[in-house]
């Protein structure tokens, strides 16, 4: 259902009891709504949903808060807490990126990986990733494997301090987890996403670079950014890749020529771990700082 073919008595009734969608001529905001530090948007083709991590407190607190959300691509919350780390029987602390790999979803959440059925939002179980202190971003590859960042923090409080302990590691469908690389040259991976070639792209919370990785771990066609911080990596139908930027607060798109631009301009926080909806051919931005997911139609070149 769309606010756009509602009358205006019955989206006042609606209004009461929805949570609020701001809807602008190109994009959808959800705020308002309940969400807590949205931190990944990940689309389900299938069910045609979206799926939300929400941090829900500290970045690395094992507090068992965190939740996931599941929101209609028109902006409605249809379930605030699908998976809630406060049920009996579900562990979510700071869950962070997503991915979804037959019907099974992916949650990294800082040294263990939790799985999900997104028929029922129930635990189908654990991945813990030895040696892991940050979990951050997750891709599926089309074999049915997982790969994932760690991008190596320690959190004290207010205190971020890198150990240098860089990896990204792979999860093959048996569960068992291989690292695919290690090195503080990966400058502390964020997110991820599988090319097409089979290689993967990442971006870099520790430096202002996105590069591609090959299976073997070997880093190539690295591409400088604007800003520092980059978070959110993935490549749009039309070939131009996009990467987020905390210390901006914008999202670039990188053309295949390598032109740099800033199609969003500056956003009200910065985005994290977006995806795209291919469907819809808009970009999925979780802005975790202002609590709130925007649902942005990608420009045209």
């Amino acid at each position: 259902m769309s606010f756009l073919h509602l009358n205006l008595k019955t989206w006042l009734a609606s209004a009461l009891l929805a949570p609020a969608v701001a809807l602008a001529a190109e994009r959808i905001t959800v705020e308002n709504a309940g969400l807590a530090a949205p931190e990944s948007v990940v689309h389900d083709t299938v069910d045609d949903v979206y799926y939300v991590s929400n941090v829900n407190g500290g970045i690395a607190d094992k507090d068992g808060n965190g939740f996931i959300s599941r929101i209609a691509p028109d902006g409605r919350v249809l379930a605030l807490k699908w998976a809630d780390g406060a049920t009996p029987g579900t562990t979510l602390h700071a869950p962070k990126g997503l991915a979804i790999a037959g019907r099974t979803l992916y949650a990294a959440d800082i040294d263990t990986v939790r799985l999900f059925d997104l028929a029922t939002g129930k635990p189908l179980g654990d991945v813990p990733i030895p040696g892991a202190t940050f979990l951050n971003g997750l891709a599926a590859l089309p074999s049915g494997d997982v790969v994932g960042t760690e991008s190596a923090l320690l959190v004290e409080g207010t205190t971020v301090t890198p150990t240098g302990k860089d990896f990204i590691y792979r999860i093959g469908t048996d569960r068992r987890v291989t690292t695919v690389a290690q090195s503080p040259l990966l400058n502390q991976p964020n997110g991820i996403s599988a090319l097409a070639s089979g290689d993967f792209l990442v971006a870099t919370r520790g430096a202002a670079e996105i590069y591609e990785l090959t299976p073997a771990g070997e880093k190539r066609n690295v591409r400088t950014l604007p800003g520092k911080i980059v978070d959110g990596v993935g490549v749009a139908p039309d070939g131009r890749v996009f990467a987020s930027s905390w210390e901006t607060a914008e999202v670039y798109a990188v053309a295949p020529d390598g032109k740099v631009s800033s199609p969003f301009g500056k956003l009200a926080a910065p985005a994290a771990d977006f995806h795209f909806d291919v469907k819809r051919n808009r970009i999925l931005l979780p802005l975790l700082r202002a609590n709130s997911v925007v649902l942005v139609p990608l420009p045209a070149q």
